[in-house]
């Protein structure tokens, strides 16, 4: 269980980072199709934003289950 609790804090990890690029750095060509829709106009910087909260969500998820699973 605590290779899979590891596992688990490490993809929070990236979630981290990615959230971090995409909400504070505004990379958005880190989510796919995003450049060539915002373009279209079907996606706007909204979008890109709740994209960016949601992975900092997934990684407050992952790394408390981490925590729980070890304690």
């Amino acid at each position: 269980m605590k290779i899979f609790a590891l596992m688990l804090a490490l993809n929070g990890l990236v979630f981290l980072f990615f959230g971090y690029k995409i909400y504070f750095k505004k990379s958005y060509d880190l989510i796919n199709g995003f450049e060539k829709d915002y373009k279209k106009g079907l996606k706007d910087e909204n979008y890109a934003i709740r994209v960016g909260k949601i992975y900092f969500l997934i990684f407050i998820a992952m790394e408390i289950l981490a925590i729980y699973i070890l304690s």
